[in-house]
This record gives structure tokens, C-alpha cells and sequence, in this order.
């Protein structure tokens, strides 16, 4: 399922951090871009146990960007894998 995620973009000395409008209090970081959408599965599956209970439906896009705590950052839409791994 593909899920729009904020990041608030990171320097030297910071990470990239994620936030996740549709899953409040999940939120993940990355030293780099290229590690986010590992990161941003790997918290999902913990903030959730995949599995055990259902997501919510992803936020459109358009409503998201109008909120002002999403100003001077940029939008990832995040493919997350929902279903459960094999033990």
C-alpha cells in the first residue's frame, strides 16, 4: 500500500527524520535518502506488529500538503508492505 510520509530534511550533523501523518507516534529517521524507504518499512512494522492489526487508508496527498506542520520539507509516497512475513 503506498502511504504519503513527510521528511524533514537532515545535514551533517542530523538525520533525515520521517514523520507519518496516517500512523500517529510511528516516526523513523535515515542517514541517508537512499536508506529512508527501509527505515520507514522496519518502523512501521514495529509502531504496528504487520499483522496483528488493520492500517488506516493513506491520507490523500492534497489534504496533507494544506496542513501547516508539513511547510519546508518534502514529501515521500512510501511503498509499505503490509503483509506479514513467514516465520
Amino acid at each position: 500500500m503506498i502511504y504519503p510520509v513527510y521528511i524533514h530534511p537532515g545535514d551533517d550533523k542530523h538525520a533525515h527524520g520521517v514523520t507519518f501523518p496516517d500512523f500517529p507516534g510511528c516516526f523513523a529517521a535515515a542517514d541517508t535518502w537512499e536508506e529512508l524507504p527501509a527505515k520507514i518499512q522496519e518502523a512501521v512494522e514495529c509502531h504496528y506488529g504487520l499483522g496483528d492489526e488493520a492500517l488506516p487508508p493513506p491520507s490523500p496527498l492534497e489534504d496533507l500538503q494544506k496542513r501547516p506542520e508539513f511547510q519546508g520539507g518534502a514529501w515521500f509516497l512510501a511503498s509499505i508492505d503490509v503483509a506479514p512475513e513467514d516465520s
